[in-house]
């Protein structure tokens, strides 16, 4: 590649108005990482020909490989590119990869769509589809689509995965089960074939099934939190709230920021009537959840059983105006009721905390004065 890069530079000095030239240049540079020079070279090019379609597709290409905030530019190198030649598949796939990174996912898949027309023995391509058509939640056509990855292809684990997640938004189980089980067995060392296996088999209602698959998957990872996590609502839904709980607060060892396993251990605890834990959880849960307004809800349900009024109100106001927020009325008003009856009783509280303090000041007051007339009286003695 150097001694090309050579004979290139070599030619330029002696043909500086060859744009292929500059093109090929900045191809040769970029595949060494050296993007900035990669892109004035295909700039050159482009100015000395700006009809030259390959020097605008490599641009793209360059400032794709700099980041998805190029994206954006780069897409409209690819538009260009397919302006002056409109049969080329390979810009085409480009721009549907960058369309992916901007997010535009109708028009990524709509350029996938027309590629698989002539190009229909590439696998990844199908897969790419199924993966946007459930993104998009049209379940039915991505299994089409990984059909067609896996008959060009049978052996492609992620296809038979994703297959596996679409069947399974269908509801059609057996299905699901049998496409997961496939991909185990081709990769086994893989956790998130395992993870999904085990995801199918929970939503299937087949606890036993699922937590087997767990098993396999902490073998594979022994410190994934989210594989002790999903233990741990087989647990909770197979109505062993303690093994549950046991779990989540392992999946909270691994990864002390797992707000799923904290948020799930919150409600087992409430379950189980461990009122205090409970709290405890919550408390640090909404220190950095802040938007949920489920959790504090719970904590504010919480701190009422413990007779915390105070902060039950304060909780629900926060849990209220969330609601609001999120045009949730009807759960608003109900947090507004359960608001307005823990402030009556805070406020009760307050008062006889009020009153309790004045008394203990009395009480002390009276003592005091007792004891200095007792000193005195033993003083005229």
């Amino acid at each position: 590649m150097d001694d090309t890069l050579r004979a290139v530079k070599k030619h330029l000095e002696e043909n500086p108005d060859d744009a292929s030239a500059w093109n090929i240049q900045g191809v040769l540079l970029a595949s060494k990482n050296k993007f900035g020079e990669a892109l004035r070279c295909l700039n050159q090019a482009i100015r000395l020909d700006p009809d030259l379609a390959e020097a605008y597709t490599n641009r793209g290409r360059v400032l794709m490989a700099l980041g998805h905030e190029k994206a954006g530019s780069a897409l409209e190198s690819f538009d260009k590119a397919l302006r002056l030649s409109p049969d080329n598949l390979e810009a085409l796939v480009d721009k549907a990869k960058a369309l992916h990174a901007l997010g535009r996912t109708d028009e990524e898949l709509a350029c996938y769509e027309i590629v698989s027309k002539t190009i229909t023995d590439v696998p990844a391509i199908w897969i790419r589809m199924g993966d946007i058509q459930l993104e998009l939640g049209n379940f039915s056509a991505a299994v089409i689509n990984y059909d067609r990855a896996l008959e060009l292809d049978p052996k492609k684990v992620m296809a038979l995965v994703h297959r596996a997640i679409g069947f399974s938004m269908m509801e059609q189980w057996k299905e699901a089960v049998k496409s997961a089980e496939k991909a185990t067995k081709l990769a086994p060392d893989d956790i998130e074939v395992w993870r999904v296996l085990a995801d199918v088999n929970l939503r299937f209602g087949k606890h036993r099934s699922a937590m087997k698959a767990l098993k396999k998957a902490s073998e594979v990872d022994p410190s994934d939190a989210s594989v002790e996590n999903t233990m741990g609502m087989v647990e909770f839904k197979s109505g062993r709230l303690k093994d549950a709980a046991a779990h989540f607060r392992r999946a909270l060892v691994r990864d002390k920021k797992h707000t799923s396993a904290l948020r799930n251990l919150g409600f087992v605890l409430m379950d189980l009537e461990e009122w205090a834990e409970a709290r405890k959880v919550w408390d640090k849960l909404t220190a950095s959840v802040k938007d949920n307004p489920q959790v504090f809800d719970a904590k504010a349900t919480t701190s009422a059983r413990l007779d915390d009024f105070c902060s039950a109100s304060e909780a629900w106001e926060h849990a209220r105006k969330l609601y609001k927020k999120r045009g949730e009325n009807k759960e608003a008003a109900r947090i507004a009721e359960l608001g307005r009856a823990a402030r009556i009783n805070c406020s009760r509280q307050k008062k006889a905390a009020k009153a309790e303090r004045d008394r203990e000041k009395a009480t002390k007051s009276f003592s005091d004065r007792f004891e200095e007339r007792r000193k005195k009286s033993k003083k005229r003695r």
